[in-house]
């Protein structure tokens, strides 16, 4: 093995090796004694953000809740106050607290839809009293029908009215023969006929029935039973004849036993009207709006009226207090919930006020389905502007209510108003968990009601500490951003000038 000697420059090529290795031991050893200043750093930052989400949201506004009456479960309707003091969707900064500042668990529990019902609509049927013996296709002997253009009509012969104006021949025949009377084309037909009698007091009998719109050709419409019994309680009645689905005007009911029938006296025909039955009311709110300011590039713009509903509420309804006389307004309605941002389209109507011989006939309310805060109405512009002095607007709206179990001890107090709720538990329960057997249970709600809200101070100094620390904090990052360049550069600076010539 032969070793080498190094060269003539052999000594200043160890010289520049070592002084680098000197270097990277110093950066090293800057390096690791930053390293646990960051991770403390981080650990710190972290636990600081935990601990802010466990805490719950400061809540900038109270109100007390006066229970006028008290139940297990009492209903607190609440009013627009509530919704213009949340900073929450869907109110999710409400808390309900009881005098010991405890939790009181609450639902919220929305207006139910309009229900549909049947309800009853008599008309008055004419009868006559078919002769005895077997029933035909042809018309009896006793009955002349009259046809005076489109319309039909019958009567007894000799001139005698029909039964309806005066009481109808009594004797013992085969049965009786409806007129249910004309009926217009968008009518719904009636659904079955309720009969009056005059005795027996107690008798069951069975007929058949069919039906016509000519008296010439005829339909089976089924049987049934009519029926009376006396007793201690009073009379049980059957009194109702069924008809098929699309009876015709005239009705035929043959008895099955003459002999035990009842005297009729008289008839109605029932026709179930569906109508719309509001099971929760909504909430009216009547306002003043103002005249929109006039836009750039939106002459429409300049005859609108904004209104400002001091917070989001889920609408329904909007109507105009039209003024009198006759005026007819086509109008577009926008929305939005923030005043900085552009108009969206919501709906569009024609609200109207005609007199005409002394009496107002009205437009319908516009519908609306809207969670929002800031309304537009832009009326056509072939139409007039609307005056907002003398014009009012007036709004349903679909407001909550909130209903708690009175647990805890009185008197309670509801808080809203968290800038910030993230990571915060959830103010509401579902109703179903809160009240069990709820359709049982609303009809024993108790009553409550909301006072006036109050600032509470102390959690407004917070708030207005937290805005100037965010007004400040653009600020900041870029002092902190500053430093770090900065220092960067001195420790570039530094290596630099330790570098060997």
């Amino acid at each position: 093995m032969q070793i080498e000697r190094p060269r003539g420059g052999g000594l200043i090529g160890v010289r520049v090796l070592g002084l680098e290795l000197l270097r990277f031991r110093l950066l090293r050893f800057r390096l690791l004694s930053v390293r646990p200043l960051v991770a403390a750093g981080v650990a710190v930052a972290a636990a600081a953000a935990a601990v802010a989400a466990e805490e719950a949201p400061a809540l900038r506004y109270s109100a007390p809740v006066v229970v006028s009456q008290p139940a297990p479960f009492v209903q607190l309707p609440l009013p627009v106050s509530v919704y213009a003091h949340s900073r929450q969707p869907g109110l999710a900064d409400l808390r309900l607290l009881d005098a010991g500042g405890q939790r009181v668990p609450f639902a919220l529990l929305a207006p139910r839809d309009d229900a549909v019902q049947a309800r009853e609509q008599l008309q008055s049927a004419k009868l006559y009293a078919l002769p005895p013996g077997p029933v035909g296709t042809s018309l009896p002997s006793s009955l002349e029908l009259v046809v005076q253009g489109d319309r039909i009509s019958l009567r007894q012969r000799g001139g005698v009215a029909a039964a309806g104006s005066a009481r109808p021949t009594v004797h013992p025949g085969a049965g009786w023969l409806f007129d249910l009377g004309e009926r217009a084309a968008d009518q719904a037909p009636p659904q079955r006929l309720r009969l009056r009698w005059s005795g027996p007091a107690e008798f069951s009998a069975g007929f058949t029935i069919d039906s016509s719109d000519n008296l010439r050709q005829w339909r089976r419409g089924g049987s049934g039973q009519l029926m009376a019994l006396a007793s201690s309680n009073g009379a049980l009645t059957q009194p109702l004849v069924m008809l098929d689905g699309a009876p015709g005007r005239f009705v035929r009911l043959v008895w099955a036993d003459a002999g035990h029938a009842p005297v009729l006296t008289g008839a109605d025909a029932i026709v179930d009207q569906p109508e719309s039955v509001q099971r929760d009311a909504l909430t009216e709110l009547r306002l003043n709006a103002s005249v929109a300011a006039p836009s750039a590039g939106d002459a429409a713009a300049a005859r609108a009226l904004q209104i400002d509903l001091g917070g989001v509420l889920p609408l329904r309804q909007l109507d105009l207090a039209l003024p009198a006389g006759t005026q007819v307004i086509p109008l577009r309605v926008q929305q939005r919930s923030r005043d900085n941002e552009p108009w969206r389209e919501a709906a569009q109507a024609v609200i109207y006020r005609i007199e005409r011989d002394g009496a107002v006939s009205r437009s319908p309310p516009v519908a609306l389905n809207l969670h929002t805060r800031y309304l537009r109405l832009l009326p056509d512009g072939r139409a007039p502007a609307i005056d907002a002095t003398t014009t009012p607007v007036i709004l349903r709206a679909a407001l909550a209510r909130l209903v708690f179990a009175t647990q805890g001890t009185p008197p309670y107090r509801l808080l809203v108003g968290a800038a910030d709720a993230k990571g915060a538990t959830p103010g509401a329960l579902p109703i179903e968990t809160l009240v069990p057997k709820l359709d049982d249970e609303r009809a024993r709600f108790g009553r409550a009601e909301l006072g006036a809200f109050t600032e509470q101070a102390e959690v407004a100094q917070q708030v207005a500490r937290d805005e100037a620390l965010a007004a400040w904090r653009p600020r900041l990052l870029w002092a902190v951003l500053l430093v770090g360049v900065l220092g960067l550069g001195l420790m570039v600076w530094r290596l630099a000038r330790s570098r060997p010539s």
